[in-house]
């Protein structure tokens, strides 16, 4: 009898909770808008902190930047500073006999003012280091052989670089 009674007045605070917690809940509906990014929308990124083949593997995951804001109809669906992911596709190191570095970026997505992803196309980033395989192999042979060990130049991509991607496919995206 008595866990009834508990169990009772339990349901009757649990009740009386709920129902002021339903009364106090805000119920007005914020005045969304779903816009259209077309797909090949243009959209310039750029990383942040410099890109060099020395410290990359392959797979590896880069963030880089959104430039400028992306407006449909007047209205920002891409943020000026939003988050773009990026990842490594091809990384060699510079080498002995003067072989040169280099890295291969590509932009894979960017976020949207409501949070979510567009992914986009033809956004590669190739750069190729210093080729000092001649000197090295002259040297190497003219003067000592130690300077066959002479590396070529890392691949740099210095911090700023801009790079567009294109909107891969349409995508709705929710704006106030």
């Amino acid at each position: 009898m008595i866990k009834f009674i508990q169990n009772s007045r339990f349901v009757k605070v649990f009740s009386v909770m709920l129902s002021i917690s339903m009364l106090t809940m805000s119920f007005a509906s914020k005045n969304m808008e779903t816009l259209s990014l077309k797909a090949g929308t243009v959209i310039s990124v750029e990383n942040a902190t410099e890109i060099n083949s020395e410290n990359l593997i392959a797979g590896q995951t880069l963030d880089f930047f959104v430039v400028d804001d992306v407006k449909v109809n007047n209205k920002t669906v891409i943020r000026r500073g939003a988050k773009a992911k990026a990842q490594v596709t091809r990384v060699n190191k510079a080498k002995g006999l003067g072989k040169e570095g280099s890295v291969e970026v590509e932009i894979k997505s960017v976020e949207a003012v409501d949070g979510s992803e567009v992914r986009l196309t033809s956004a590669r980033v190739y750069e190729e280091g210093e080729d000092r395989q001649t000197a090295a192999i002259l040297l190497g042979v003219l003067v000592c052989i130690l300077f066959l060990t002479k590396k070529g130049k890392n691949a740099v991509i210095p911090p700023g670089f801009s790079v567009d991607g294109r909107v891969a496919s349409d995508v709705q995206i929710s704006v106030e």
